[in-house]
């Protein structure tokens, strides 16, 4: 029966393993930047007593507090230990874990950043304190360290993002492919380049990307989370720069090429222009059939459309002639830390508006 207990556990272990691998993957490199990182200040730790040694025969080392260089490195060496893990994780595949594994990986890396801050205010306050008042400070602030990045979990848990948010730092971080544009102003002051933005909103919001995860209630029941990716843009060189949250579908794409081109070759009126930015995906379109709006799909195509016009009656006479030609490309894409900073397209906040953003069909 023994035998049968043990292949039990190493099954249970393998699948654990299996289970939480990058978990285990993340650690180990956190780990292992840490004890390489810690091997150079120990060395250093031991040169430094070893000279006061010299100088002082009768030092007691056992009981020679280090100096605060130490502690900030010591603590330093722990941080880049959490980075490193966080590196590590976020570019593993996606397949290898969930994202509630993701949260919670984030979460053992804040409470572990925060415990070292308190411990290495600690030490640094017990500086020049005699050696049991020294003792007693930072005994105290050791039990702060443990105790309150655990109450700061449970306050953090309604300002955190939560699974889909994580997903959208975590592209956000390690990069995406994405379609980026370049349209050259002659006229680069505030009024062209508020027009400028009013033509392309469409598409900022068309390129943002809907990140969502299904989750289960602790009833049973099922829900959505959803975040938006949003597509960027910013001034720079005398252009408007914009980088998509995705790779745009080359129809889509072709789609908003030519209602720019009309415009720079100030061939476009307001009706046609608002017509092919409004225009939805075939596929949402049938979705919408399918299940028996498609009656509401047309009316909401005809209050964008009439929306739209307005908007692009005050915008167009500023962008006749300004405008010169549609540069297209794709690029590997972080938001950071590129300067001058991109700026995140205005999306909507609450999640039944998102899923109805027809975005990177």
């Amino acid at each position: 029966m023994s035998w049968l207990v043990g292949l039990g556990m190493l099954l249970m272990a393998a699948l654990l393993l299996w289970a939480f691998s990058a978990l285990f993957i993340s650690m180990l490199a956190g780990l292992a930047v840490s004890a390489l990182l810690w091997q150079p200040l120990r060395w250093w730790r031991r040169r430094q007593l070893l000279r006061e040694l010299e100088q002082n025969p009768a030092l007691d080392i056992q009981r020679q507090a280090p100096c605060a260089l130490f502690y900030l490195l010591s603590a330093a060496v722990v941080l880049l230990g959490c980075a490193a893990a966080l590196a590590t994780l976020i570019h593993l595949p996606d397949s290898l874990y969930s994202p509630e594994q993701l949260s919670l990986i984030c979460g053992l890396a804040f409470a572990i950043s925060l415990a070292t801050l308190i411990k290495l205010s600690g030490n640094l306050v017990s500086l020049g304190e005699e050696a049991a008042a020294a003792a007693e400070i930072r005994a105290a602030w050791s039990l702060a360290a443990g105790i309150v990045p655990m109450l700061s979990l449970i306050t953090l848990i309604f300002f955190v993002p939560h699974t889909a948010g994580w997903m959208v730092w975590r592209e956000q971080w390690r990069g995406y492919d994405g379609t980026r544009l370049r349209i050259p102003l002659k006229h680069n002051d505030a009024e062209h380049q508020q027009a400028l933005l009013q033509l392309v909103r469409p598409m900022l919001e068309q390129g943002s990307r809907i990140l969502s995860h299904r989750a289960r209630s602790r009833s049973g029941g099922g829900y959505t989370l959803s975040a938006a990716l949003p597509a960027r843009y910013r001034f720079h060189e005398d252009a408007l720069e914009m980088q998509l949250a995705g790779l745009m579908p080359q129809e889509q794409l072709n789609m908003h090429l030519q209602a720019l081109i009309s415009v720079v070759e100030g061939e476009a009126s307001s009706l046609p222009l608002a017509y092919a930015q409004c225009q939805p995906s075939t596929d949402w379109l049938g979705r919408q059939r399918f299940f028996g709006r498609g009656q509401q799909a047309m009316q909401s195509l005809r209050e964008c459309v009439r929306a739209r016009q307005s908007e692009l009656a005050t915008a167009l006479p500023l962008l006749r002639g300004n405008l010169q030609e549609v540069q297209v490309g794709w690029i590997r894409f972080r938001p950071w830390p590129a300067l001058p900073r991109w700026q995140a397209a205005a999306l909507p906040e609450d999640e039944d508006e998102l899923q109805r953003l027809d975005t990177l069909r």
